[in-house]
Order: C-alpha cells, then structure tokens, then sequence
C-alpha cells in the first residue's frame, strides 16, 4: 500500500515548497498535484512547475479555465479514483497536517477497526502581531506564524472540520469537511490538527478577488455562504488596520510550534470541534 497527498493547486503557491516537505516528512511517498490555471500565460504557472521539479515532481493534471466552486472536489476525486485501495492525505495547500502519533499508526488504527477516513479541524496560524506578513523563504512557516488558534471559525463562520485521510473510494464534501460514505475514525482514537497558512499579505486581494467573481457570476457558485464569509474576514481586517485582533478572547490564539501537544486549549476543544461541521 502506498501513501499518497492529494490536493487542487490555484493561483496562491507560495506554500508549494514547504507542504511538499512537510508531507514528504509526514511518510507521504506519491504526490498527486492537480493544478487550475485562468490562463497558461500565468507566470506563477511555469514558477510552480518550477518548484515541483525541484523535489522531482509534476503536475498529476492541470485544469484551465475558470474557477467553479466544486473544481476542487472534481479535481481532487480524479485523483483519488484512480488508486482507490491505497490512503490518501488530501489537503489544501496552506493545510499542514499535525497527528499525535505517525500516519502508518493512524492507518493502522483505520485499517483494524474498520474505518474509511479521518477528520480533524482547523487551527488557524497567525503573526504575532496580528499582520498578514509575505511569506519568507528562509524561515520556517510554524516561526514565521508563532500564534495558532480558531480565526477561521469565529471571524468569517466557515467550516472548520477537514477530512484528513481517506481511503481512496471515500467520496468527500465539498471543501473536505466531511465525506459522503465511509465510516469515521472517532473522534476519541485520533483527532487531528489542521494547521491553517492562510493569513499571508496575498489574502485581502485573493478574498477581494473572490468576494467580486461569485458575485458577479464570473465563477459557478453553490453556496452563497461562501461570499459571505469573504466578506466577513474582510470587515474584520479592514476595522482593525489590516490585521488579525490577537487580542480578542474567542480567537483562543496562543504561542504554538510544530508538535501535536504544543497547543495548550485543544484537548478541551476537541468535543467542540468534532461535533461541528
């Protein structure tokens, strides 16, 4: 059986290097990188291509076109479907995966009680003070974003629970947040963190970008929850100078490194989490 990591690249890689190796590290042994592109004149197209041969990589498929809202699930389950005996981890790519144990135990717990897939939730890594800083090559991701905690669930109220591994026939929800068959690991033998990237100096013209094209019609839109939430992340940045308030109570953000137990609040935070979408 082979490990494999899935997921639906777009316009924003500039986490392309460090998941890769993240996953690598991980005990991933076969990428499968589908990428969307508007155009084949993107230059960040030939960039990323770039750093996927750098790891002796390339893209599983590229997609060209505009972006629909359930692109990601389509490209991600081609991907899936064509290995459907073997684990997937599948994540976007500012999702880095964090197990209190290796993802051969993970699997192995799966594999002898029966289970088909995993779910985790989200945990938010944000700068200390707040801004969405460029990312910087050099310096490692977990230093360069010291705060973790629950920005995504309580600022724009989007989905925080992700599928993290799945065997290969598991057919997922839109965006991971769950599957449609299967049947779930408990949340009390395994739940994992998903630590969020997302809050980087690229994120006001992604979200502006995407809050303007579902609303306009220019991409397929299937829940109108989605424009919502952009704007909501957007009210919240522009009403504090651009950044994320480190000091509001309910973001529960505090100092956290790269290990599963860094993170003081998750155990009491777990029964929260799991029981939500």
């Amino acid at each position: 059986m082979t490990i494999r990591f899935v997921s639906a690249v777009g316009g924003d890689t500039g986490l392309l290097d460090a998941a890769i190796m993240h996953y690598r590290d991980l005990g991933v042994e076969s990428f499968h990188l589908a990428r969307h592109i508007e155009s084949f004149d993107d230059p960040d197209f030939q960039r990323s291509r770039d750093v996927l041969a750098r790891h002796g990589l390339s893209y599983a498929a590229v997609h060209q076109g505009p972006w629909d809202e359930d692109l990601n699930a389509y490209l991600i389950r081609a991907q899936m479907r064509r290995h459907p005996g073997d684990w997937w981890v599948v994540a976007d790519l500012d999702e880095f995966h964090v197990y209190d144990r290796s993802l051969t135990d993970v699997i192995a717990a799966c594999d002898s009680g029966g289970y088909d897939y995993v779910k985790g939730a989200l945990l938010d890594r944000v700068a200390a003070n707040g801004r969405l800083p460029a990312l910087t090559p050099d310096t490692s991701i977990w230093a360069q974003f010291p705060l973790a905690g629950l920005v995504t669930l309580r600022v724009p109220g989007a989905g925080s629970s992700k599928v993290t591994l799945a065997r290969g026939d598991v057919q997922l929800h839109l965006g991971q947040h769950g599957a449609l068959t299967g049947r779930l690991l408990p949340p009390q033998e395994a739940f994992p963190q998903v630590h969020h990237f997302k809050w980087t100096d690229s994120l006001p013209v992604r979200l502006a970008r995407r809050e303007q094209a579902y609303a306009s019609g220019d991409w397929h839109l299937t829940y109108p929850d989605t424009v919502d939430e952009s704007r909501r992340m957007l009210m919240h940045l522009e009403a504090h100078d651009g950044r994320i308030d480190v000091t509001a109570q309910e973001f529960a953000l505090r100092p956290c490194g790269s290990d599963y137990a860094d993170y003081e609040p998750w155990p009491d935070l777990v029964p929260m989490l799991s029981a939500r979408r």
